[in-house]
């Protein structure tokens, strides 16, 4: 989302956006399915104040999409282990409550947005959503993974397809 909104202030400097499991929202909203209510968030926030080592062990394989004892798994862990939770926390709450939805209609470039089937953070109707309401030409691929971040888990995976989408020249389409 961070690349939508900078591509609304100097769209010539993108000449496309490829994301990977972009939310504008996290919480649900009257008309809107983000795939959190607002308890969920400050159930999880208040887990990460109370013990965040414990929070991390739980939250990291499941972010991540493997298992224990994979390597994306040890690694990515490893990162959230080295962060002070304070700062975890203030991260956390700032993704999760953003909401930038109202931002998608200014954006022109072409957006190629790729899914996972089974995101614990990102439900499939958000591509959806993202996908009729941003303004410019946008696609949707669904990638055979699971985790809210494939790209460590699955790179066999998430290399190719970004591959693809970085070489589809839409002037050609």
């Amino acid at each position: 989302m961070v690349g939508a909104i900078a591509s609304i202030s100097r769209p010539d400097l993108f000449s496309k956006i490829i994301t990977i499991s972009a939310s504008p929202r996290y919480l649900n909203d009257v008309d809107y399915y983000g795939g959190f209510e607002q308890e969920d968030l400050e159930q999880l926030f208040e887990a990460t104040g109370a013990n965040y080592k414990a929070w991390c062990s739980g939250f990291v394989p499941l972010a991540v999409g493997g298992d224990l004892e994979s390597v994306a798994v040890q690694e990515f862990s490893r990162t959230f282990f080295n962060m002070r939770p304070d700062i975890a926390l203030s991260v956390a709450q700032t993704i999760l409550q953003i909401d930038t939805r109202q931002i998608l209609r200014l954006v022109t470039v072409p957006c190629h947005i790729l899914r996972i089937v089974k995101d614990l953070a990102v439900p499939v109707v958000v591509s959806e959503y993202l996908h009729q309401n941003i303004t410019g030409e946008s696609f949707v691929e669904v990638m055979t993974s699971d985790g809210h971040l494939p790209q460590l888990c699955s790179p066999d995976i998430v290399i190719p397809v970004q591959l693809k989408h970085i070489r589809y020249d839409i002037s050609t389409a």
